[in-house]
């Protein structure tokens, strides 16, 4: 799905870093310059390569002591909005949540919990036969809507439902060779079991577990909630230095059950 800031980073800090001396300009001649260049990013962690919106990488360079950089291209890759006023020389930059906030609908947007109703209603499934992953707002051109994706028996679910009247934009289902036993509670009294997300163990859980692991000084730059052999696990990567680590944790024991270790310069 098409999203409409950057997936899976949240480096705002770093990229206010970079951008820190930045600025447009219209300059009333030109000279020539000596810089210091093959200047390199990490976000999160990883090497990031600017590109231009042709998709043509747009080189760093450093300068009296200031690193200057495409503020479009590392901006959007933290998560911000940017626009261009061209009048008066000016790159704006908006947090997705000021962004969010700001839109004229704001105070009409129906919660969370609305979201997944709308999109259980759609697929036919039961509250107590979903484990939700996300449910969330987003935007993408110009509207804002919740991404909603769970999981019921073997079937995953994708969900984009409007922000303001809870109406279903898209959707996606796949089928998946997955089975949620062992991941149920069981009513004593009926001896029936409803799948529930209580007894997974929780994201930041998870990060602990492998940071206790990983030498010190090490980062998480991913953590997902996935499935794999019939049972829910937390993937997870984490980067010291030039090594790179991958762990596999079983969402419910909280056990390690993979482990990787590379070296990537």
């Amino acid at each position: 799905m098409k999203r409409g800031f950057g997936k899976g980073f949240g480096a705002g800090i770093l990229a206010a870093v970079l951008v820190v001396g930045l600025s447009v300009t219209a300059l009333a001649a030109t000279r020539t310059i000596q810089v210091n260049d093959d200047i390199k990013v990490t976000l999160n962690g990883a090497n990031f390569t600017p590109k231009d919106a042709s998709g043509k990488e747009v080189p760093l360079f450093s300068y009296n002591g200031t690193t200057y950089a495409p503020v479009r291209a590392i901006c959007e890759a933290a998560g911000l909005k940017v626009d261009y006023d061209s009048a008066t020389y000016t790159a704006v930059l908006t947090t997705q949540d000021q962004y969010i906030a700001s839109t004229p609908d704001a105070s009409n947007y129906i919660t969370a919990e609305q979201a997944k109703s709308a999109a259980l209603s759609h697929a036919g499934v039961s509250a107590n036969d979903a484990i939700f992953v996300k449910a969330g707002l987003d935007w993408d051109d110009g509207k804002v809507h919740y991404e909603v994706e769970f999981y019921a028996g073997n079937t995953e679910y994708d969900y984009d439902i409007d922000a303001v009247s809870g109406a279903v934009l898209s959707y996606d289902r796949e089928w998946d060779d997955f089975s949620l036993k062992g991941y149920q509670n069981t009513d004593s009294s009926t001896g029936t079991g409803s799948t529930s997300q209580s007894n997974l163990i929780t994201e930041e859980k998870a990060k602990e577990i492998a940071l206790a692991k990983a030498p010190a000084g090490a980062t998480v730059v991913k953590c997902k909630l996935d499935r794999d052999d019939g049972r829910y696990v937390y993937e997870i990567e984490m980067r010291s230095g030039y090594m790179e680590y991958e762990c596999d944790i079983n969402a419910v024991t909280g056990v390690i059950i993979d482990w990787d270790a590379d070296w990537d310069d």
